[in-house]
């Protein structure tokens, strides 16, 4: 259904609308659509500076130029009467109004927006969280002229090295390098004459994730003699492997077998095992038998490893967690001392501000001088918890004061997992919000690629295709004798079918 169509659904209050769209079916339309009807709505019209009640996010700069364009485009065409019919009627019918009302309202809020174009809040959600920050800037121990900088690593690179001077003088600071020192050596098996540079991605790393997901972290109850006797015991295993390698034993095995165990004398760094083990089935050549000894002693392995990796990845951070969290207090003092905050840091900065009640939602908009009814967000496959965790209250109180929230996206485009975005936000808002007249709409018109292209890609993404595909992979499993092979029950196609309904245009 295009655009226009979509536009046609009655508008009403309160109001969530979910649409869920395709690339090139029309997004950033649908969004200036969205506001110019909140901005011509004469519902909406007891609110004295409409354009002040309404907040449009987008996650780039560029994003926010093209919606601002679009809606100043919308309003130009409005007032001169340059709509063409199938456009104005999709438009104008869902709130009730004609043309020549539309031209009349278009003219005053051009107007309105050339005097007070502060209040054209179309911009992006780091820019929003910044001016929130602003507003409250005292709550998080900064003063209102707080500085924004993006040279984070200076920074954390200052911290860890004014932490290992105080090593020095410190017993209980050294111990801490010794444990991580330790792990470095003989758990990772690294070899480097300066870890501190190693030691220093891990702290920036650290600091990143803090930031992105917003909760601070804790050392794992697993000690490194844990590992150590793990990792030792595996290397026993293979060594006994070794013993009883039969002819036919795939050669690039057999040496990087030997290459390994000549390495790896005390312990040795997971990545290091050769990917042979990845194999359910021993690696010999055709023809050749694999006695019940060996194919116990290989499964052993394999168990033992698939252990190991788990038992490693809870707690292989836990020296680097202890002296990031030592650093990071010391980042804090000098990042206040020069009253500075990183823009990694904005979302989990503002969120202290709703955790601790530091701040109502009526507070926040008396500090910036907007009291928002109207929510529109883009992209919003890629918005994070911790964004969501932020705007969430607000949205709440717009509407359950008779306001909206509209936000579109496309689940299949989520590409920004790595800093936290995260998909199951597109049904779970919804969801919560389930009591304020939830609407459903779907773009699945393509505006932007030609017919033999949107033919192929409706091909490739039909649900019979789909189907057709998991079928085949099961199939393709059970040939091969897999251990662990995945069924798609009925429910997991359904998932797979919702996910993929927007792809058909």
């Amino acid at each position: 259904m295009s655009v226009e169509e979509k536009l046609k659904t009655i508008v009403e209050f309160p109001e969530v609308r979910v649409v869920e769209a395709s690339a090139g079916s029309g997004k950033t339309y649908a969004l200036a659509a969205r506001y110019i009807q909140l901005l011509l709505n004469p519902s909406l019209k007891d609110d004295s500076q409409s354009i002040r009640s309404i907040l449009a996010l987008t996650f780039t700069n560029k994003s926010a130029f093209e919606m601002k364009a679009r809606i100043l485009e919308f309003l130009k065409s409005l007032a001169f009467k340059k709509m063409n019919d199938v456009e104005l009627k999709a438009l104008l019918d869902p709130i009730g109004i004609t043309e020549e009302q539309a031209s009349q309202e278009a003219f005053k809020i051009m107007d309105d927006l050339i005097r007070h174009y502060n209040f054209f809040q179309v911009q992006t959600i780091d820019k929003f969280i910044n001016a929130l920050l602003s507003g409250c800037a005292f709550k998080i121990g900064l003063t209102a002229n707080f500085k924004i900088r993006t040279n984070v690593k200076e920074y954390l690179q200052y911290s860890l090295d004014d932490f290992i001077d105080q090593a020095t003088n410190d017993a209980g600071f050294r111990q801490i390098f010794e444990y991580f020192l330790d792990n470095y050596l003989y758990l990772e098996n690294r070899i480097g004459w300066f870890p501190k540079e190693d030691l220093l991605i891990l702290v920036c790393d650290l600091f990143y994730q803090h930031n992105t997901y917003g909760f601070d972290f804790q050392e794992s109850s697993i000690i490194p003699d844990d590992l150590l006797k793990a990792k030792t015991k595996i290397l026993k295993q293979m060594y006994s492997l070794k013993e009883i390698l039969p002819e036919g034993t795939h050669k690039v095995f057999r040496r990087s077998l030997d290459k390994f165990l000549e390495k790896s004398r005390r312990g040795f760094d997971i990545d290091s095992v050769s990917d042979y083990f990845l194999r359910e089935e021993f690696p010999i050549k055709k023809g050749n038998d694999v006695s019940d000894v060996l194919e116990k002693s290989w499964d052993n392995i394999r168990t033992d490893l698939r252990q190991l990796c788990e038992t490693e990845s809870v707690s292989v951070f836990n020296p680097a967690i202890r002296i990031f969290n030592h650093v990071f207090e010391g980042f804090k003092e000098l990042s206040s001392k020069n009253d500075v905050l990183f823009l990694p840091e904005l979302n989990k900065k503002a969120g202290y501000l709703f955790d601790a009640e530091y701040v109502t939602v009526q507070e926040l908009y008396y500090r910036l001088a907007s009291r928002f009814r109207h929510y529109l967000i883009d992209e919003f496959q890629d918005t994070s918890t911790l964004q969501w965790h932020n705007l969430e209250k607000m949205t709440e109180e717009a509407l359950s004061t008779g306001g909206s929230l509209f936000y579109v996206g496309d689940r299949k485009q989520a590409i920004y997992g790595f800093r936290g975005g995260e998909v199951g936000l597109f049904d779970s808002v919804k969801n919560n919000f389930s009591v304020f007249n939830v609407k459903n709409d779907f773009l699945s018109k393509n505006w932007r690629s030609h017919r033999h292209i949107v033919e192929f890609n409706n091909e490739v993404f039909s649900i019979s295709n789909l189907k057709r595909f998991l079928k085949q992979k099961e199939m393709f499993e059970l040939e091969k004798n897999k251990k662990d092979i995945v069924i798609f029950g009925v429910e997991d196609l359904e998932k797979v079918s919702s996910l993929f309904v927007t792809a058909q245009q």
